[in-house]
């Protein structure tokens, strides 16, 4: 920044809009202590979004659910068999490890950005998936996200020490006798290595990698996640890994909303695979050899050769007479999904999911997009998650099948005590009072109102 350009930039305006501990957050992250960095009110604001509102959620969350339930600290066992607790908390004391060792190197970036991703985690991996143990007030869980939270607010209390001390105040202070008094005057947190699973960290690291992949194949197929579907098909790197899978597959079934999980070990059985020389690559290296190449790896088995190049490895083509080496940087393979199947594939693992719906799995996604556009009203209407509420359906065939068949299903969801399907032609109308809303779903049109119970 310069006043002579007129680019500066005024500290308390950013903290003005955005607060102390969102520009502390944005400098700790930025770049590494001395190096230039962009600053401006919108980079601020980005943190704010991305780190800062996802922590607060997830903490407001937990509030919310262990009000509902009157759940106290420690009310449940130390040790939980659930595998997404054991996987985060393993999670939290390998955190705790990498910010205490950035802390004693000086290391800034070290001791930031992995809280970020930590959080992040937490939030779009963890809470989510667990989110009907919260629903149900599954002290277990309570228990977990608890002491994630509350370890999380030490780890931050030197970075962001307002947003650390407010949750700490809430979440410590007034719920445990004893405690310091302050964020700021409790001890450091320390590994509890008998939480540490370094071997179920790494299984879910890639069942993650998975389920994205399985996302990437849905939006190439353009299917929402609410759309149900009948399997998904993994190629994994080994045998270990799939045995790792198969336990594991429950979180990959939930994620991507299919019904089965299968495995391949020929990509052959789900892709057609070519693999196209590059010209300009080939032909500064090899010059009038190109063709020869080309010509010699159109000739090979397709499958094969792109198995070795998308490990990273070379492969040595034989061409009238001569040698030429190709590596991974001088080919694309091209995959073409066969036919009912939409593929992703990324760092030696591949994932299909089938693309064709029967009945069945095109009502249950209409009863899903049903459950969204009831909840949006709930919002909308300033509902409390406790609040129990009577759905009124217009009824049409569609409607009356998808009720007949997820009604319970519906119910459940949107906590409505009731579902009343109107008939308009038979004088029998919405309230008009209610809030609504009309859609499409299935090419037919759908209205729904929400009254409170």
């Amino acid at each position: 920044m310069s006043k002579s350009r007129g680019n500066v930039v005024s500290p308390w305006e950013v903290m003005k809009t955005h607060g102390a501990d969102a520009t502390r957050w944005y400098m700790y992250t930025a770049s590494p202590p001395g190096n230039s960095r962009r600053f401006s009110v919108n980079l601020v604001g980005e943190t704010v979004r991305k780190f800062l509102n996802t922590l607060w959620n997830t903490y407001s969350f937990f509030v919310t659910y262990a009000n509902l339930c009157d759940w106290q600290a420690g009310a449940a066992a130390a040790e939980s068999d659930n595998l997404l607790d054991r996987w985060v908390l393993s999670e939290l004391n390998l955190l705790v490890r990498t910010v205490t060792q950035a802390m004693e190197e000086y290391d800034v970036l070290g001791a930031t950005r992995p809280i970020g991703d930590f959080v992040d985690n937490v939030s779009n991996w963890y809470v989510r998936l667990s989110r009907r143990r919260f629903w149900d007030g599954d002290p277990a869980a309570l228990q977990t996200l608890y002491e994630v939270l509350v370890t999380v607010t030490k780890l931050l209390a030197p970075a962001t020490p307002f947003v650390a001390e407010e949750m700490y105040q809430n979440l410590v202070v007034n719920l445990q006798k004893g405690e310091p008094d302050s964020v700021h005057l409790a001890r450091w947190p320390q590994v509890k290595q008998e939480h540490v699973n370094e071997q179920l960290s790494a299984d879910m690291a890639m069942v993650q990698r998975v389920t994205s992949l399985g996302h990437a194949a849905r939006q190439n197929a353009n299917l929402k996640v609410r759309q149900p579907l009948a399997q998904v098909v993994v190629r994994t790197r080994t045998s270990e890994e799939e045995a790792a899978l198969r336990r594991l597959q429950q979180f990959v079934l939930d994620e991507l909303n299919v019904k089965t999980l299968g495995f391949t070990h020929a990509s052959g059985d789900l892709v057609d695979v070519a693999v196209f020389p590059y010209p300009k690559q080939l032909g500064q290296k090899y010059g009038k050899g190109y063709p020869k190449i080309r010509a010699a790896m159109a000739g090979m088995d397709q499958l094969e050769l792109a198995g070795k190049l998308q490990a990273g490895e070379t492969v040595e083509v034989e061409a009238e007479g001569e040698t030429y080496v190709v590596g991974p940087e001088d080919v694309e393979v091209r995959l073409t999904p066969r036919a009912g199947y939409s593929v992703a594939q990324a760092a030696g693992y591949l994932v299909a999911i089938t693309t064709e719906l029967d009945q069945a799995l095109l009502q249950e996604g209409y009863a899903r997009e049903l459950v969204r556009r009831i909840q949006q009203l709930r919002k909308d209407a300033n509902l409390a998650i406790s609040d129990r509420i009577v759905t009124y359906i217009a009824d049409s065939d569609l409607m009356h099948e998808v009720v007949a068949n997820f009604g319970d299903y519906v119910r459940d969801e949107t906590l409505s005590v009731d579902l009343v399907q109107v008939h308009p032609g038979a004088g029998n109308a919405i309230p008009a009072h209610l809030p609504s809303a009309t859609f499409e779903l299935g090419a037919r049109t759908v209205t729904v109102a929400i009254g409170k119970k």
